[in-house]
């Protein structure tokens, strides 16, 4: 099923059911691929509350004490990682009433306390992903990617801050995408080493990234306050190109972090005046499946 989070609600658009009304979605998570299973999802609400998406329901999870939350990601052993604002992580059980704790080396890493954000007082921790191998991914807004193949212990910086990274997102083996203010960066081997491209790109600022069955998918445009957003697909390591067939070429806004998915052949963008397209044959043709939503935060295949 497809999941959509807006600023106001949140739906299982294949079924046009609404699973909560009045709250904010801040992010969904899912089990990534190679875990035991492919779900339960989950999703961070009103940046404070963690819940399980039941059938037909929500089960209350916890909440975070500070309020800040931002991203939300499960990872293979069972636990859920939470970015915070201030560009904080902690971790936490997915049970009833379970108290989330900072991930401390997290806290520790160097450079951190030079990091900036020009949009905020404060770095984000906006993006997080999940590799099949257990590796963490973490993005910060504006400090760079790291990752931990520990479960937390240590970290290493695999793209400096000066990329700007928006949103990274994981695939089979040891694929591992960006989108970034530098445009798209992508790497074969986990993030040892990494390669950048803006070929054939209107513009080189990113933000929202998708890895599907035998592509990846990006959106670009001409800067944060753009009117000028699009939506790109291509080869793993090949050119990209403009998504088509029933999509408008442009948006007057970005695609954001967020709001591009894949599963396989399936993908799906959500707007900021709430709409949502869909695509089942790997980006050659979308259809507009929902519309006259508030802004889209998030969409996610479970």
């Amino acid at each position: 099923m497809l999941i959509v989070g807006t600023t106001r609600h949140l739906e299982d658009l294949d079924r046009a059911y609404s699973l909560a009304e009045d709250v904010d979605v801040k992010a969904v998570a899912v089990a990534p691929a190679g875990a035991a299973s492919s779900g339960p999802a989950y999703v961070l609400l009103d940046g404070e509350r963690v819940d399980r998406v039941d059938e037909l329901d929500l089960k209350p999870l916890f909440r975070l004490p500070d309020g800040g939350g931002q991203a939300l990601a499960a990872t293979p052993d069972g636990e859920l990682l939470i970015g915070e604002s201030g560009a904080h992580l902690s971790h936490a059980a997915p049970e009833p009433e379970a108290r989330p704790e900072p991930v401390a080396s997290f806290d520790a890493v160097p450079g951190r306390d030079g990091w900036s954000n020009p949009a905020a007082a404060t770095p984000e921790l906006r993006s997080l992903a999940i590799a099949s191998s257990g590796a963490w991914f973490v993005g910060v807004h504006v400090g760079g990617l790291w990752r931990s193949d520990d479960r937390g212990a240590s970290f290493r910086s695999v793209i400096s801050e000066e990329a700007d990274v928006h949103e990274v997102a994981v695939g089979p083996g040891g694929r591992v995408a960006v989108a970034a203010g530098a445009g798209l960066g992508w790497s074969d081997d986990g993030g040892e080493s990494w390669h950048w491209t803006t070929d054939g790109l209107h513009a080189s600022y990113c933000r929202g990234i998708a890895i599907g069955e035998d592509a990846v998918f990006v959106s670009a445009s001409t800067g944060p306050r753009t009117s000028d957003g699009r939506l790109y697909r291509g080869a793993w390591g090949g050119d990209l190109s403009p998504c088509g067939g029933g999509l408008p070429p442009s948006f007057p806004f970005n695609l954001d972090s967020g709001c591009v998915t894949a599963s396989g052949r399936a993908v799906a963008v959500g707007t900021a005046d709430g709409r949502v397209f869909r695509s089942g044959d790997g980006g050659d043709q979308f259809e507009q499946v929902a519309g006259g939503m508030r802004p889209v935060r998030v969409l996610r295949f479970v």
